[in-house]
């Protein structure tokens, strides 16, 4: 089987979004670290690529089942510090190893060549639907096509569920 068989990416032009979506270059907001008085609060913002992380279904037009769209950080590979910047490091979290991380292929699509890219869902947003679907609308950009939307979606998962116990079973030596 070919690489061609199983391609990761379309380019769409529409404002319809679907999980897998990349936004990029879209304005989020981030809080100050000190909202002791809710009234004095003050956001930041700045750009990122975004990845959608709310479910298609939830986001069909006229039907949406939500107000805010999920979105995770995209961070390009040249970007990236600390152990994910390594080899061993992107290669645990391609391996799954890093509940933390998701990492994408990179796109040579026409128009859209990018490197290799690692969704943080340690940092996760969420803009309004009609918002998100407007910068949507701006011009063509990149969905992640099955099977790799639905292992971003179970990755995701994996990571949000995670459950920490109290007392483990010890390491088998």
């Amino acid at each position: 089987m070919t690489d061609s068989a199983y391609p990761w990416y379309s380019v769409v032009e529409s404002d319809v979004l679907e999980q897998g979506d990349l936004i990029e270059s879209c304005p989020v907001y981030l809080p100050v670290e000190d909202l002791d008085d809710p009234t004095l609060a003050m956001f930041d913002w700045e750009e990122r690529d975004l990845i959608v992380l709310s479910q298609s279904c939830d986001l069909v037009p006229g039907r949406e089942k939500l107000t805010e769209v999920l979105l995770g950080t995209v961070w390009d590979r040249s970007e990236l510090t600390g152990y994910l910047a390594t080899s061993k490091g992107m290669e645990d979290a391609r391996r799954g190893n890093l509940p933390g991380f998701h990492v994408l292929a990179a796109c040579e699509a026409n128009g859209f060549s990018r490197e290799v890219r690692v969704v943080d869902f340690r940092r996760v947003f969420s803009l309004p639907v009609r918002f998100v679907r407007k910068k949507a609308a701006d011009g063509r950009r990149l969905r992640l096509l099955p099977p790799y939307r639905e292992h971003l979606s179970q990755a995701f998962a994996r990571f949000f569920m995670r459950v920490g116990l109290p007392v483990d079973i010890p390491a088998f030596r």
